[in-house]
């Protein structure tokens, strides 16, 4: 019975100690894990601006910039009043003659440093002689109403003279209206109209900066009309088996900005 009461007591011991040994390291555990959590809480409540949580345009500063500098010494609005002349090759070259004076006036609208819009009207004046269906002498009207695209190049890094003359080019496309007028053929003929485009370049010298500006321009105009492939010519002094041929433009306009 001692024995038996003897073995019971050690098992007991040896149980004991063991559950002792299995819930010390529990105990020991519980508090970094409490620890742990609450740190888990403190750092998703804290809302403090990072440069990784702010939202920001890269480029918001240089552009605000480069509108602060349009802003002060841009140019908005212009009106322009110019004088040139007007040809052309091809056939019609060959049979037109004349083409001076040419008027231009134009309204200029312009976005930033280098880009432009300008809405204008084109007037010339041409004329030709010939014994086709007994026309003689014909007077032309040749009036072109139309937008262009201009795009100024930048020219702060290049040579004083190029950017004293501050070069662009253009792209655009209008109207174009031909009145033809023969006094032995009984007054006016048809008008025609047609759409057509153009492109060019000049350049644009300060007389008085934002104010006043003197601008060269030179335009090559692409346009048919319903007489470009006649073959009413062929009978004329150098025949002539069509009218096709591009117009081209050269103005000198002075510019008043605001």
């Amino acid at each position: 019975m001692r024995v038996f009461i003897f073995i019971f007591k050690n098992v007991f011991l040896v149980l004991t100690f063991t559950l002792l040994l299995g819930i010390a390291p529990l105990a020991w555990a519980a508090p970094p894990a409490q620890n742990g959590i609450e740190k888990s809480m403190q750092e998703d409540e804290d809302f403090t601006p990072t440069p990784y949580t702010e939202y920001g345009e890269f480029n918001e500063d240089a552009e605000e910039e480069a509108d602060t500098r349009f802003f002060q010494h841009g140019r908005f609005f212009g009106i322009s009043i110019g004088l040139g002349m007007e040809s052309a090759d091809g056939n019609r070259g060959l049979l037109w003659e004349g083409g001076f004076p040419t008027f231009d006036m134009k309204v200029h609208y312009w976005f930033d440093f280098n880009v432009a819009l300008t809405l204008g009207v084109t007037t010339a004046t041409h004329f030709f002689q010939t014994n086709v269906n007994n026309l003689q002498h014909v007077d032309i009207s040749l009036i072109r109403a139309g937008v262009d695209l201009k795009y100024y190049f930048d020219t702060k890094n290049l040579a004083a003279p190029i950017s004293f003359a501050n070069p662009f080019i253009l792209l655009g496309g209008g109207n174009y209206t031909k009145t033809e007028t023969s006094f032995s053929a009984g007054g006016d003929v048809e008008p025609q109209s047609s759409l057509g485009l153009c492109a060019g370049a000049g350049v644009e010298f300060a007389i008085k900066p934002k104010k006043m500006y003197f601008q060269m321009e030179g335009k090559v105009h692409l346009v048919n009309f319903k007489d470009t492939y006649t073959t009413d010519f062929r009978s004329h002094t150098i025949s002539l088996d069509d009218l096709t041929g591009r117009f081209y433009t050269f103005t000198g306009n002075v510019l008043f900005t605001w």
